[in-house]
């Protein structure tokens, strides 16, 4: 199968991999769609160290192919979004709440581009390891990922939109609703409505914010910011110039 393979510092190209079968908690995702998100910038660019030769990729979403022995949860057919942050539910660390920091996914191995059991499931024809980053690897024609790294959508939606949710969207919005912890009543400033700032603005909204300031400066994506929740906007220029912070 065709894969976009990481191999050096600004070097990538498609190429032609194997892709071992999935083991008995793995999914084969037939992929449909794939964002390219900055943090694959940074693996091209070799600013964030990783394994190479990598296959980038962790913002995805695609249709189930193939599932493990092990596997009741998911379907052959089933439309998933990848998930780049799992967590098993049952550690101690799930148990208090903190799935981020989920021991069955430990983000060492993740960031290594290996799967849970600390293997890969990509390889070369000679058999050589390729990793997979983010243990994704979704910016191919298929992944084999462990089935709590998807989740199932609704059939209608179209995945070339849903894709973007694996990172964009719960970045975004989770860092208002769950890291900054957003309230009904708040007033919120975003600084920067790129890909996750926009995704900010939409939780922000959801989580009950009254004033949402957009600061950007490009005024294309103030506009659209203001199509999507914000009610205020300005650029940074105007804003560090008359020193207004908005509380």
């Amino acid at each position: 199968m065709k894969a976009v393979v990481v191999t050096g510092s600004n070097e990538f190209e498609v190429e032609e991999i194997e892709l071992l079968p999935p083991k008995a908690h793995d999914i084969r995702v037939k992929m449909k769609a794939c964002g390219l998100c900055m943090s694959d910038h940074h693996v091209i660019s070799g600013s964030m160290p990783t394994p190479l030769p990598c296959v980038i990729g962790h913002e995805g979403a695609g249709v189930v192919a193939e599932v493990g022995s092990a596997v009741t949860r998911l379907a052959v057919g089933d439309p998933v979004v990848l998930n780049f942050s799992p967590s098993c539910g049952k550690c101690a660390m799930c148990q208090r709440g903190l799935g981020l920091y989920c021991s069955s996914f430990p983000v060492e191995k993740q960031l290594a581009g290996l799967q849970p059991d600390g293997n890969v499931r990509h390889q070369r024809a000679d058999g050589s390891p390729v990793q997979s980053f983010f243990g994704m690897g979704c910016m191919a024609e298929e992944t084999v990922i462990h089935e709590d790294s998807a989740v199932k959508v609704d059939p209608s939606i179209d995945l070339t939109r849903a894709c973007v949710v694996s990172c964009g969207v719960m970045t975004g919005a989770g860092a208002a609703i769950n890291t900054g912890g957003v309230r009904p009543g708040d007033s919120v400033a975003v600084f920067g409505c790129g890909g996750v700032g926009l995704n900010a603005i939409q939780g922000a909204r959801i989580a009950g914010a009254t004033k949402i300031f957009a600061v950007d400066l490009s005024e294309q994506k103030l506009e659209l910011a203001k199509t999507l929740g914000a009610e205020y906007k300005t650029d940074k220029r105007h804003l560090f110039n008359q020193s207004i912070i908005h509380s």
